[in-house]
């Protein structure tokens, strides 16, 4: 895999205020990027986790009910 050189921007590597002013620029633009990707990311409200096991919960409950009418049906049909 050969490493393409076209895109490359040579980045200056002076002690110039300009060039520190504008690299901690990026840099707190980076930190501040990733640190509210990640609040997004942490943040699950109440609401929504009730309503996720609600409906596992639901789903759960209609499953058994399937089956002991299942069952009811077969054991009826079976006395019959």
């Amino acid at each position: 895999m050969a490493i393409d050189n076209k895109d490359y921007k040579w980045r200056p590597n002076d002690n110039s205020s300009s060039t520190r002013l504008k690299y901690d620029l990026e840099a707190e633009h980076w930190t501040r990027a990733f640190k509210s990707a990640q609040i997004k990311q942490q943040s699950v409200s109440i609401g929504e986790s009730l309503s996720a096991i609600g409906i596992v919960l639901n789903l759960i409950a209609s499953l058994v009910l399937l089956v002991v009418f299942g069952l009811v049906n077969l054991y009826k049909w079976l006395r019959s």
